[in-house]
């Protein structure tokens, strides 16, 4: 049950970091997609997809898998 769940967040994912892409540079853009998903995403979601931020074969974009690192740090600073 939990891949097809990934499998959804790692779509997700991929479409808001295509969609952000012409925003600018690609720090600006990791920066801006993973304070959308920090934003927007229920923490169960942001849970689930941080667990997967070592995990390379999800199928996350380059952006993608770079926003996840961010966004797993911001919950770790934020449960401190």
């Amino acid at each position: 049950m939990n891949a097809k769940k990934i499998d959804r967040l790692v779509k997700m994912i991929n479409q808001i970091s295509l969609n952000m892409r012409s925003n600018g540079s690609e720090d600006l853009v990791v920066s801006q997609v993973s304070e959308h998903l920090e934003k927007f995403w229920s923490p169960a979601m942001k849970d689930l997809i941080s667990e997967q931020e070592g995990n390379n074969d999800i199928g996350l974009t380059a952006i993608g898998k770079k926003a996840i690192v961010l966004l797993a740090a911001v919950q770790k600073a934020k449960s401190i």
